[in-house]
């Protein structure tokens, strides 16, 4: 069975333009015969976002809405997606320029096959610097390109280097002191 592509929305304060938005996405998606699943992802939003988006994912269910309690950006947004909905390869929108209904029919028009190699996000290193340089990099590069959507696999992210299965914990290590503490004839904090 083909699956269905998902696409990507971060959005921020768009509490007036995202329901004419999310309409012609569900739109395209019956013109075009192709199964859309669309993620917005709310970065934030001050304004009514949320509740608007929410209220239209009441009446199509291939709409899913996710909340980010502050701003963090496209790669916050794309690792709550493939966390939450569990996809690797998405549509993804820069967040920054109008969703563009006829730029995303020619990149999601073609067969699956026929689409452009996907950009690996790098997840990387700490949270903060997780794929910053990377993905800046990407969307600069998108809004060169005159584009808002591309093509992206999103990557697992790599085990934290300083976490190691088996390594104890502070209160473990601290625990294995005790008894040599007490071997000193230091009181314990059990007996008074």
């Amino acid at each position: 069975m083909n699956q269905p592509v998902t696409i990507v929305l971060p959005v921020h304060n768009a509490e007036r333009t995202l329901r004419s938005s999310l309409l012609g996405l569900m739109e395209l998606a019956e013109t075009t015969g192709r199964r859309l699943q669309v993620a917005v992802v709310d970065d934030g939003s001050t304004d009514a976002t949320y509740e608007v988006a929410c209220e239209l994912a009441s009446e199509f269910p291939q709409l899913h809405v996710l909340r980010q309690p502050y701003q963090r950006g496209l790669g916050s947004a794309l690792e709550q997606v493939r966390s939450r909905l569990g996809v690797t390869d998405v549509v993804a929108h820069n967040g920054v320029g109008e969703i563009d209904h006829q730029e995303l029919l020619a990149i999601i028009g073609g067969a699956p096959q026929a689409r452009p190699a996907a950009a690996a996000v790098d997840n990387r290193g700490t949270r903060r610097t997780a794929a910053l340089p990377a993905l800046s990099a990407r969307i600069a590069e998108s809004q060169r390109a005159g584009g808002a959507f591309r093509w992206l696999r999103i990557d697992e992210p790599a085990a934290p280097r300083r976490m190691r299965p088996g390594t104890p914990v502070l209160g473990a290590a601290l625990d294995g002191l005790m008894p040599a503490m007490n071997s000193f004839g230091l009181p314990s904090a059990g007996r008074k």
